[in-house]
Order: structure tokens, then C-alpha cells, then sequence
């Protein structure tokens, strides 16, 4: 590249406890390039993200900003040099108006110090039109809009500001194809606007048409930086992984295997998932793997009533679902379901066997059960699952997170449903952990039920399912027999 970097980050490290999420890594940026970070979960790339935004400001290593050593003390400090990033998770307000969310924190005031709509409303409007987003009326409520259209809007808002340096986090992972595209026509204005952008995404085709450069990073340490021109998307998976990738797809499975059917999902689709069949039988584990933004744990929430979808139908055991059916819906009729996000479905100062009795209160014939009769119920589960400590008096926000996961798994064995739905079972687990975890889906397995397994983390998914479905941008693009199955496979499906 030519002149000197914008941006360089030299022989970073950075420890927590005793885990080395970064190991020695240079990075550098220059004027108007696209530089794309690729790897694995857990290979580095958000605790890099978050030096350079601001977000960390201990480490080891040198910082420099236009060639002059800096340390950033916030986010806030990041964005007044010029340094902004944009998160996976919108950050957007979606009952203000599109101006309103594209003004955010930086409302334009009159003379009076009131707030100058005219003056914004006519910003917005020349800016949208310049960077080809026309379309959008920007005295709408931006909530009126898809969740598609309200992720440009965030990215949008960043560019507006003024930074000269973008990092975009997987921005294209609610978009539709049409604005994937818009958005790589839009970082082709960027470039030329001489904006520099750190682009970090899974979607490695995607990444080959936007990228001047790409660096890899595996165990938190720097791979390679190569120019974009120079490699292939075969190429950057054996980097990924570390070992030469086979470069033949195994083939298509294109119907469960024998069995009896207990879970049948037909059609099902709403915003963010099309069209969506499988089976799930007895005995068996089906996994369904994406990376974030596939559709996959909306598809997983729409199953147990907790995401409308439009079109399709759900059946259970030969008895099909009524349609907007409820969480307690799902639950009479035999289907459990674990979410992702455990701090969201378990009460953290509350004790273990109020966790895994809450779902089930109602059947206790109780009005209000006493805590030695919940704790008798939930007790046996505790003890299957190896819940440790093992006492029910004890707060689920102490424990561990294998052992909270393990206590979201247990509160469905006091009432075993037919079909468990397992959203990221292992997540931010140890090893150790999740070897547990996995043997509790495969002994759930043994014993004659259905799991369904929803991930984005390919070793979940290979270790225990018995067949694979791939999802990408809310589409089922392979249903494979988990037979010789390697990582490398999964990750071309995207």
C-alpha cells in the first residue's frame, strides 16, 4: 500500500486471567482501504476490535494513529479521533425517525437551543440521497422499517458522523442479498471518500469482494496478512483452521433417515428465515449450523413461540401447532427449549430449584408452592444433569457457566418434554464443560427423545448430531449425514 498507515497496532497482547486472547499481533490500515479480520469464534478478532475502538485500555503492545503513539481512554475518545465501530447487535431506536437515529447523540440545535429538525431533516435527506439510500423517508419511524433496513441505518449513522475510520463488526448479518450489495457499492463510495474500514465477517465470499487486504488470526495470534487479489476462499479456510481443507463437499442428504418422526417443521418462514423443512426423530440429534445472522436461533424461538412467523406449520408428535402459538403452548405439547443467552432465561439471584421449577408451576396444583416442594422436584433433576454444587438453595449467578447451562438443561427433566431445543449449549464453556453438556443432548439421544441442536460453533455441531442442516441468510443451503464431516465443510456452506 502506498504512504504510511492510518492506524497501526504493533506486537499487541492481551491477557484475561490466564487465557491469551491476543499474542504478539501487528495490525495496520491504510487511507481508503478495506482491511478484512477472518477467523474463528474465540480466535481474537473482537478483543482486537475493542482496542482499537477504545473499549480495552490495558494491554501490551504499541498504538499509533497517523504514525504518533496514542491510548485511548473510552469509545467516546476513539470516535472524537476519527475511530468508530459498528456492533453485531443494533444499537438503533427504532420508535425515532430515521433522521432522529441517524443524528443520534449529536442532535443539530437552532439559535433558541432547540432542536433544528428542518436543518436535520434536510442533512439526512442529501446524505441518503448521495450515498444512495434515496428510498428512505426519513421522518418514518425507523421500527417501520425491516431489521435489514434499521442495520444500513446503523451503519449509515457511523458514516455521517464524519469517522475516517469504520470498523464494521458482521454488518451484513440481517441483510438480504439486494442490501448486502447495496452495501458493498456503498464501501466502494467509502474508498473513494478515502475512508478506511476494518471489515470483520464469516462470510468469506463476501469478504473477497470487498477486502484489499485480509489478515487471519488463529488462537490469538496473527497468521497472515495477504492482499485479497492474491488468495481464494479455499486458501483462507486452511489459514482459519490451520491444515489443508478438502475441496470436495460430501453429498446431500435430501431425507431424514428411518424413524420414527416426533418434531416436522414445513414451510416455516417469516422475516429473517424462508421456507424452512426438516424432521427431527426419535433418537436422534439433528444440529442446525450458521454464523451469526443465518436465521437459525430466530428459527429455533419461532419453534417455541417466542418469533412470529408468517407461513408453515409445526407439528409435534403427529399433532400440529396452532399458529402464533405461546411459549407454555409449546411446553403442553412436549417441546423444551435452552436459549443462547443464559443471563436472559435464568434468574440469576435467584436460588437453582426456583430456575428449573418456574416453567412449571402451573402444574404443581399448587397457588403457591411451598420452597421445600419445589426444591423435591427439582432436586432429581439437579442430581441428572451433575449440577455442581449441588444444592437448590443455591443462586444460579454463582455458579459457573457450565453449571448454569446445565440448570437451564434441568429445568425441562422435572416434566420431559418429547423434543429439546438447544440454542449454543456450549458457549463461553470450558472444556471440560462441554464435554458435559454434550454428554447430557447425547444421553437425552439414548434414551429416546428428539434434540435439536442450533449453532454457530461447527465443533458443537459435528460432536453430537447424528445429521447436519446449513443455513445461510435464513435459507437451508445443505442437509448432510454427519459422516466424515470436517469443519472446513461447514464453513464453505455459509
Amino acid at each position: 500500500m502506498a504512504g504510511s498507515p492510518v492506524l497501526q497496532l504493533q506486537h499487541i497482547s492481551k491477557q484475561f486471567a490466564n487465557i491469551q486472547a491476543l499474542d504478539n499481533v501487528d495490525f495496520d490500515l491504510y487511507e481508503g482501504e478495506t482491511h478484512a479480520l477472518v477467523g474463528e469464534n474465540g480466535a481474537g478478532k473482537s478483543t482486537l476490535m475493542r482496542i482499537l475502538s477504545g473499549v480495552y485500555t490495558e494491554f501490551d503492545g504499541a498504538y499509533l494513529l497517523d504514525g504518533q503513539p496514542v491510548r485511548l481512554q473510552s469509545p467516546h475518545d476513539a470516535l472524537s479521533r476519527g475511530i468508530a465501530m459498528i456492533h453485531q447487535e443494533l444499537s438503533v431506536m427504532p420508535e425515532l425517525s430515521v433522521a432522529e437515529n441517524l443524528f443520534l447523540g449529536r442532535q443539530l440545535a437552532n439559535r433558541l437551543g432547540l432542536m433544528d429538525w428542518k436543518r436535520m431533516y434536510a442533512i439526512a435527506e442529501e446524505e441518503l440521497a448521495r450515498l444512495g439510500f434515496d428510498y428512505l423517508d426519513v421522518r418514518r419511524p425507523l421500527g417501520n422499517y425491516p431489521l435489514g433496513t434499521q442495520q444500513v441505518v446503523e451503519v449509515l449513522r457511523t458514516i455521517i458522523s464524519g469517522a475516517r475510520v469504520i470498523i464494521m463488526d458482521e454488518p451484513t448479518s440481517a441483510l438480504s442479498p439486494a442490501e448486502v450489495d447495496r452495501l458493498i457499492g456503498l464501501i466502494d463510495k467509502l474508498r473513494q471518500d478515502k475512508r478506511s474500514i476494518i471489515y470483520i465477517s464469516h462470510f468469506l465470499e463476501e469478504v473477497m469482494k470487498v477486502a484489499d487486504r485480509v489478515t487471519v488470526l488463529r488462537d490469538g495470534a496473527r497468521v497472515a496478512t495477504l492482499n485479497a487479489s492474491d488468495t481464494s476462499v479455499h486458501h483462507l479456510i486452511s489459514l482459519i483452521l490451520g491444515r489443508e481443507v478438502n475441496a470436495t463437499l460430501p453429498p446431500a442428504l435430501h431425507a431424514a433417515d428411518e424413524g420414527q418422526t416426533l418434531l416436522e417443521v414445513k414451510d416455516l418462514s417469516a422475516d429473517v428465515f424462508h421456507n424452512i423443512s426438516f424432521k427431527v426423530n426419535r433418537g436422534e440429534v439433528l444440529g442446525i449450523y450458521g454464523a451469526i445472522g443465518a436465521g437459525h436461533f430466530d428459527l429455533a424461538r419461532a419453534l417455541f413461540g417466542m418469533y412470529r412467523y408468517d407461513s408453515g406449520a409445526i407439528s409435534l408428535d403427529g399433532e400440529t401447532f396452532k399458529a402464533r402459538h405461546s411459549a407454555r403452548y409449546a411446553i403442553q405439547h412436549g417441546l423444551a427449549y435452552a436459549i443462547e443467552a443464559r443471563r436472559k432465561s435464568l434468574l440469576m439471584d435467584e436460588p437453582i430449584y426456583r430456575n428449573i421449577t418456574l416453567p412449571h408451576l402451573y402444574r404443581t396444583g399448587q397457588l403457591a408452592p411451598s420452597a421445600a416442594h419445589e426444591t423435591r422436584i427439582a432436586l432429581p433433576a439437579i442430581q441428572m444433569v451433575n449440577v455442581h454444587p449441588p444444592d437448590p438453595l443455591n443462586p444460579v449467578g454463582k455458579l459457573s457457566g457450565g453449571n448454569q447451562q446445565k440448570v437451564a438443561i434441568a429445568r425441562w427433566l422435572t416434566y420431559p418434554p418429547k423434543v429439546f431445543v438447544m440454542s449454543e449449549p456450549t458457549r463461553g464453556m470450558d472444556v471440560g464443560a462441554k464435554s458435559e453438556v454434550l454428554a447430557i443432548l447425547r444421553k437425552f439421544r439414548n434414551d429416546g427423545y428428539g434434540v435439536l441442536v442450533v449453532s454457530s460453533e461447527p465443533e458443537t455441531i459435528l460432536t453430537v448430531s447424528d445429521r447436519v442442516i446449513v443455513m445461510s441468510r435464513g435459507n437451508i443451503v445443505a442437509h448432510l449425514e454427519n459422516k466424515d464431516l470436517d469443519k472446513d465443510v461447514l464453513m464453505r456452506l455459509l
